[in-house]
């Protein structure tokens, strides 16, 4: 009985271990391609989510080697899906300020652009935003040329969510692509005509695969994380995000930073993808 004690005890430090290493690894880079109507040009999209700056696993310093392993990327824009801020049944004290300040590092030409999450706080999110000169989308639009970018407040935290995200859609202009930002990727049932492409975040793809599962519904379990579309040819793409919740611990679903390649769409042809 002892042996076996010290066995499972064993086995248990090795899943502790192997998992704050899950949590604290450098992000994998996950890369699709999406070809969209109306686009004129290519567009290279770096997709971040669900930071939750903790000194457990997602410290400051930390959080600058994962803006420049973006900024290595070369991306055209930046879009940041939510969950700034810390949300472990167990915090040490780290500031908001201490989250957001390396993101104003974040180089893209066509702009950073974010939306809140259901962890960030909705008056002290704002104002600290303001004061880095970060971009908050929360039922605004942004033309930035090319493409337009909606975003959503969040279905928690904010107000009238998805009321508000098709107001946005909305005062879109026709005949250039639409790009939605949303926190939690359950909007893509509600997602407006005209959105060509969502992005969402939220799930931390299950985060620990198996007990990550217990407290998903089934949209979610289904909609884990990756690439989805629907029958009018819209497209979700859900992030596993690069930080934690609850506790700080990864096993089978890796932190990653998305990329989105986006191209024309060929005369004649549907939206297609490719990994």
């Amino acid at each position: 009985m002892r042996r076996l004690l010290l066995a499972l005890a064993a086995a248990g430090l090795a899943l502790l271990l192997a998992g704050y290493w899950g949590a604290t690894r450098d992000p994998v880079v996950t890369r699709y391609r999406l070809a969209l109507p109306s686009l004129e040009r290519p567009l290279r999209l770096v997709h971040l989510s669900d930071i939750h700056g903790s000194p457990w696993d997602m410290p400051e310093a930390r959080i600058a080697r994962i803006v420049a392993q973006a900024n290595a990327l070369r991306p055209d824009i930046v879009v940041i899906t939510g969950d700034f801020h810390a949300s472990k049944l167990i915090d040490l004290p780290m500031r908001l300020e201490d989250s957001l300040r390396p993101l104003t590092a974040l180089k893209a030409p066509l702009g950073v652009w974010s939306v809140p999450g259901n962890h960030d706080q909705p008056y002290w999110t704002r104002v600290v935003m303001r004061r880095f000169g970060l971009r908050l989308l929360a039922g605004t639009l942004a033309d930035v040329g090319p493409v337009q970018i909606a975003g959503a407040d969040d279905l928690i935290m904010g107000q009238d969510s998805i009321a508000g995200f098709r107001r946005t859609a909305q005062g879109a202009a026709p005949g250039k692509p639409l790009i939605g930002l949303v926190h939690e990727p359950v909007l893509w049932r509600h997602l407006p005509a005209n959105v060509a492409l969502l992005l969402a975040g939220h799930t931390h793809g299950g985060q620990i695969v198996g007990l990550g599962d217990l407290r998903m519904g089934p949209f979610y379990r289904q909609h884990r994380r990756g690439l989805f579309r629907n029958r009018a040819g819209q497209t979700l793409i859900v992030s596993a995000g690069i930080g934690t919740t609850w506790v700080p611990l990864r096993l089978g679903a890796p932190a990653e930073i998305v990329v989105v390649e986006l191209v024309p769409q060929a005369s004649g042809r549907k939206s297609g993808t490719d990994r």
